[in-house]
């Protein structure tokens, strides 16, 4: 070998070694920046938390990143094969890096140098998804190419494709296919016919570009591209092709699902960000099974929404809806809504399940609550706690009561002396019809009777939280509580004396399916079942022939029970009642107090309703109430409340605990 020769192959070892040395120096110095094995063995990519409803439906999705990862079998095949045929054809024989692709990229830019080639594999893709960002630098480029190696180090090709459909992004807050079919087709990712799977992997390479909505001919060229890849690998026979290749898109429309319970998702949002946190809410991929009833719900909004909008046109209240909606979308600083406001919530008689919930008119306006935050004068509503302290006290509905004046001496304040709604007396009358009428003489005078500690103790143990002051006042409702809190308090009576508390989740799952929490309904007896069914058949009266009639009058002919509502100057209208498997309650006024307008009781303005929801969703089986035992029925006179003789002008069947009844004849009409 000559001397120049030796010399050249030296140098030419020396530059080798220089080159080897740089070049691992680069890599390291790469690597450092890049996660650790272990980051990448233990990555997890946000996933949205699901909130379902009773049945399983979505009610409502949490998230930053739309996603809902699924296992590689359950994505069709053909959205799989087609995938890999477009993006990476040689995926399942490279190692994370396709060389003939790197190698006819840098031919490419050497001759185009203004238009940059691509030689991403899937892998390099899912490394890029994962732990970089999408500019495009030959810095970026490298350290994909390394963190490809690794991931193909760690998992196989299968696990790759997995996370790689898992991870995709498909516009906006949309990633994965599951989410994207969930978004362009409403269906599980599972059940995509091949003309729908063409379509998600299409999108993949630009979602912008390739968007149904805005660039819908781009996208069927892309689609009918892929569609001929399917054909070739044998997913679909040549009549399928040309079958496919006619095929509109057929995508949902861009507004995608509605909230139908933006107040109930709220609740349950607050709540779980308190209990897990805020990455558990948007990151972590639970499911929250909850108590909702979207079929309740969605007609609950229907009827009460458009049931607001009829009040406003009516009686020409001002300012409506809609002019606040016209006015707000130019006008930023418009400020909290100051129409007609309202809430509604129903729950199931027996578990206390809240299965609707309406906290206003307009999630997007006011995220204000008003049916779990909104304190409000319930007036009359309260009045059953009361009957129900007396009932369970020895009283009777058939005993006889004045509507008369009354005044009551307080030490230290000046005498208080009620009135009724409508000033007027009706004299001695029994306390089923003073419940019916919603006298409010005669509720002070009962409670004048037992002393309003006694009914604030009966509210209490009936799920009233709220403290309750014991003035004589507070027979007539004149604390204030939450629609839901009040509500609850008259599931007792409906649910014969045993009190529940609200539910809105029955339990939290995480990603993988473990249960981290679970609600069971907690029953307590809180009243005697013969007490509350003696309330309850009061209760039927007001709905019967008081101050609830119209909703007979709309035509709901099922068992029902409830009791009005009006505060002073009509500013707070209620209703709340019950089925013998629903318990709902209704409130609508001014979220700042002013009169709706003259006549809006309770009876005229949320009776109606109650009675419309009713005859929607009240799937009772059962013509009446549950009588439990020791119930007995006695003709009775409603001028004496003793037992009818024949010669009564108006004579009643009512209903008794045995060894209340009356056991002597009526006094009045004893002969003709």
């Amino acid at each position: 070998m000559t001397r120049p020769l030796r010399a050249f192959i030296l140098t030419f070892l020396i530059v080798l070694l220089f080159i080897i040395l740089f070049g691992v120096a680069g890599f390291l110095k790469l690597r450092a920046d890049l996660p650790t094995p272990e980051t990448i063995l233990n990555f997890k990519a946000p996933a949205s938390t699901r909130i379902l409803d009773c049945k399983g439906r979505v009610v409502a999705e949490l998230f930053q990143e739309k996603r809902r990862p699924v296992p590689l079998e359950t994505i069709p095949a053909c959205l799989v094969d087609a995938v890999v045929a477009v993006e990476d054809k040689r995926f399942y024989q490279h190692w994370g890096i396709d060389l003939i692709r790197v190698a006819g990229s840098i031919v490419a830019n050497i001759l185009h140098p203004g238009n940059l080639q691509g030689a991403s594999t899937i892998t390099q893709q899912l490394a890029r998804s994962m732990f970089l960002t999408p500019k495009r630098t030959l810095t970026r480029k490298l350290k994909e190419m390394v963190l490809a190696l690794e991931l193909e180090r760690h998992y196989s090709k299968q696990e790759i494709l997995e996370m790689y459909l898992n991870q995709v992004w498909f516009g906006g807050s949309i990633y994965g296919v599951a989410a994207a079919s969930e978004k362009y087709f409403g269906k599980h990712v599972s059940r995509l016919d091949p003309v729908e799977c063409a379509t998600i992997g299409a999108m993949i390479a630009n979602p912008s570009a390739y968007s149904p909505y805005y660039r819908p001919e781009r996208l069927i060229r892309r689609r009918n591209f892929f569609l001929t890849k399917l054909y070739r690998i044998g997913h679909l026979t040549k009549e399928e092709l040309d079958q496919a290749l006619k095929t509109p898109l057929n995508v949902q429309p861009a507004g995608g699902v509605t909230n139908e319970a933006p107040y109930f998702v709220e609740e349950i949002r607050r709540y779980l960000i308190k209990q897990y946190g805020y990455d558990f809410v948007y990151k972590s991929g639970a499911t929250i099974y909850t108590t909702l009833d979207l079929d309740i719900q969605s007609a609950a909004n229907r009827i009460f929404l458009a049931w607001l909008d009829r009040l406003e046109t009516d009686y020409r209240l001002k300012p409506t809806k809609q002019f606040y909606d016209s006015i707000a979308k130019s006008d930023t600083a418009i400020g909290e809504p100051t129409y007609l406001q309202g809430a509604l919530v129903v729950l199931d008689v027996k578990t206390g399940e809240v299965r609707a919930m309406i906290g206003g008119r307009d999630f997007r306006t006011s995220e204000f609550n008003r049916a779990t935050q909104a304190l409000r004068q319930v007036g009359s509503t309260f009045k059953p706690f009361v009957f129900t302290a007396v009932i369970d006290n020895g009283f009777t509905a058939a005993d006889i009561e004045e509507d008369n004046p009354i005044t009551l001496k307080i030490p230290g304040q000046p005498d208080y002396q009620p009135h009724n709604y409508d000033r007027k007396f009706l004299g001695p009358m029994t306390l089923r019809r003073g419940l019916a009428l919603s006298r409010n003489l005669i509720a002070v005078r009962l409670a004048a009777r037992i002393g309003p500690e006694l009914i604030a103790q009966y509210a209490r143990t009936m799920g009233i939280t709220t403290k309750l002051p014991p003035y004589y006042s507070l027979a007539l409702g004149s604390i204030e509580l939450t629609l839901l809190e009040i509500t609850n308090g008259f599931n007792t009576i409906a649910n014969q004396g045993v009190r529940v508390k609200p539910i809105l989740i029955n339990r939290v799952e995480d990603q993988n399916g473990q249960l981290l929490e679970e609600n069971h309904p907690e029953p307590q007896l809180a009243i005697r079942p013969q007490t509350a069914y003696i309330i309850t058949s009061m209760m039927q009266s007001v709905v019967n022939e008081g101050t609830g009639i119209a909703i007979r009058q709309l035509g709901f002919t099922g068992p029902a029970a409830g009791k009005t509502g009006t505060t002073d100057d009509y500013t707070d209208a209620w209703f709340i009642g019950f089925t013998p498997t629903l318990t709902c309650g209704i409130w609508i006024g001014y979220d700042k107090k002013r009169t709706i307008f003259r006549g809006a009781t309770g009876g005229v303005i949320a009776a109606p309703v109650w009675g419309e929801l009713m005859k929607q969703v009240a799937s009772d089986t059962m013509s009446t109430f549950p009588v439990p035992p020791d119930i007995t029925t006695s003709a009775i006179c409603e001028q004496s409340g003793k037992l009818a003789t024949p010669f009564c002008p108006r004579a009643r069947y009512e209903v008794f605990i045995s060894g209340t009844e009356p056991t002597t004849p009526c006094p009045l009409h004893n002969r003709p």
